[in-house]
């Protein structure tokens, strides 16, 4: 199961807690990783800790997998697709052997390769510790949204109004690729949607 959050990253972070005492650190981790990136990538990485906006929302037990495992083979008409989702992506040796060569070559290295993206429009991901430590690979939101973008024009070809019906879509383990692939890319949407206009972070957790 997967969720994808938009915000202040200190608010993803504090959970229960009150988001104003983790924000001097989020702010201090921005700077560290400003200074370790390039000009033109350093004066995007601006937004607002103190924001009120937030949205979380639910990708569905397979959404997420489904959804990149969709777009992998969107660009390879030489293979044969997977009818339903793995209980890992790894398990599938195409995936497996793509990731390995670090996705070169597509057209979606930022949805296929990140777990987070931040404000700005940048083509490089990033692979950094986040505030808790953990390391993930980083995009832009801009670049995320451009690749959901072309994904829509090149697969689904769906109207707003479709790809909003298919938030309720069920995405059960194991199930149905193309199906929990719209319920994946309509969550995903909204949240990169909303990131682009309130100019703040996406990620994703997996549980």
């Amino acid at each position: 199961m997967a969720s994808a959050f938009t915000g202040p990253l200190s608010r993803w972070f504090a959970g229960a807690a009150d988001p104003a005492r983790l924000r001097p650190g989020i702010e201090a981790w921005r700077e560290d990783l400003r200074g370790a990136v390039a000009d033109k990538i350093r004066a995007q990485l601006a937004w607002d800790e103190g924001a009120a906006f937030a949205l979380t929302t639910d990708l569905g037990d397979s959404g997420w997998m489904a959804l990149r495992l969709f777009a992998f083979y969107s660009e390879r008409s030489d293979l044969e697709w997977p009818d339903t989702v793995p209980p890992l992506l790894e398990l599938d040796a195409n995936w497996r052997a793509a990731a390995d060569g670090k996705f070169a070559k597509t057209l979606y290295g930022q949805l296929l390769a990140c777990r987070g993206w931040l404000p700005g429009d940048f083509p490089v991901t990033l692979r950094v510790p986040l505030p808790d430590g953990e390391s993930a690979e980083l995009g832009s939101v801009g670049g995320l949204v451009d690749q959901l973008r072309w994904l829509n024009q090149r697969t689904f070809q769906a109207d707003a109004e479709a790809i909003a019906a298919w938030r309720t879509a069920a995405a059960p383990a194991g199930g149905e690729l193309l199906q929990a692939a719209r319920r994946g890319y309509a969550a995903l949407w909204q949240v990169a949607e909303l990131a682009l206009q309130h100019r703040l972070p996406v990620l994703v957790r997996e549980v």
